[in-house]
């Protein structure tokens, strides 16, 4: 089979696809430092605080809304690294209708235009490296649902 292929492609498109299928494999079992990965939700230590966050929403006109997080211990930066301490540091992301639209560095975001009708609203945390909160009560969370009325969008 090999030989098929080989006469068929030639060396150099052989070569790139081997050189590709090592990457495949090898890449994901280490990070940048040369360690195993991390795992996918930035975990906070029971003994900390666990952050909440709420959302209020207002309307701007025209389907647009603005966004108010209120967070509580936890602080919104726009400093990204690679490989974030467990802390309540990070931004956050925010989902329409189960759709990412914005990440939020800051309490406050604005989003839209929406169209008219029902819109769900999700909020997570994320820490520094962008990586989903999990405090002791679970994924770092918040939805609301909002209408857009007719003649709004």
């Amino acid at each position: 089979m090999l030989r098929i292929v080989w006469s068929y492609l030639g060396p150099g498109p052989c070569a790139i696809a081997l050189l590709l299928a090592t990457l495949v494999i090898a890449g994901p079992i280490v990070n940048s430092k040369g360690s195993p990965p991390h795992s996918v939700f930035l975990n906070l230590p029971q003994s900390a605080t666990p952050p909440e966050v709420h959302i209020q929403t207002t309307a701007l006109g025209g389907g647009r809304y603005l966004l108010m997080l209120h967070a509580s211990a936890f602080v919104f930066t726009e400093v990204c690294v690679t490989d974030a301490e467990a802390l309540p540091i990070g931004h956050a992301h925010v989902h329409v209708n189960g759709e990412k639209v914005a990440s939020a560095y800051t309490p406050v975001v604005e989003i839209g235009p929406l169209e008219t009708g029902v819109h769900t609203i999700d909020i997570v945390l994320r820490g520094q490296d962008h990586r989903p909160i999990i405090a002791r009560n679970g994924l770092v969370k918040s939805s609301v649902q909002i209408t857009v009325p007719v003649g709004s969008a």
